[in-house]
């Protein structure tokens, strides 16, 4: 498996500062276990994420702690390759990732709990581009390319999980 990068306190404090930070939620007609279970599991990613071009180097299960994988990424313009690895884990209320490529750094917290007959999802996204524009652009241009992104992923996602798999069990896709 492929391993994330280590990053000195420092850097996390750097990228912390100058992050910028995506925040969405939505209401999902399904328990918070399916969901977790769904979302956690990379290799189905392309089905409800419109960033997600594939997902590699993967086993289609959830994935723990420690555990890593390949991701080619499109965003507007840009495309690009990430390892992600999972930072942290808490079946069926966290999910946590991180990865830092050459051409930027990301962190993503997937918060899950129950609301009503249904899940609660939020995700945060904190984010930071390497180089020039690209940096430059990050509050501004690829924020808002991000915020209609990553609106139209839970969109997607509830659609997904509302509508496909209502008719079978996670364990099944």
């Amino acid at each position: 498996m492929m391993r994330l990068k280590t990053m000195t306190l420092a850097d996390m404090h750097e990228f912390q500062r100058e992050a910028v930070r995506i925040e969405t939620e939505i209401t999902i007609a399904r328990s918070p276990e399916d969901v977790f279970d769904y979302v956690t599991t990379p290799a189905l990613w392309h089905t409800w994420h419109p960033a997600t071009l594939g997902v590699y180097d993967v086993e289609p299960r959830p994935l723990t702690t420690g555990e890593t994988m390949r991701e080619k990424i499109a965003v507007a313009w840009r495309r690009s390759e990430a390892v992600w690895t999972v930072l942290g884990r808490d079946r069926p209320g966290i999910w946590e990732i991180g990865t830092d490529t050459a051409a930027g750094s990301a962190h993503i917290v997937y918060r899950l709990s129950a609301d009503g007959a249904g899940c609660r999802f939020h995700r945060t996204l904190d984010f930071r581009s390497k180089g020039w524009p690209w940096r430059a652009l990050d509050a501004s241009v690829t924020r808002w390319v991000l915020e209609r992104q990553s609106a139209r992923a839970l969109r997607n996602l509830k659609a997904v999980m509302e509508q496909v798999i209502a008719a079978q069990p996670i364990e099944q896709l």
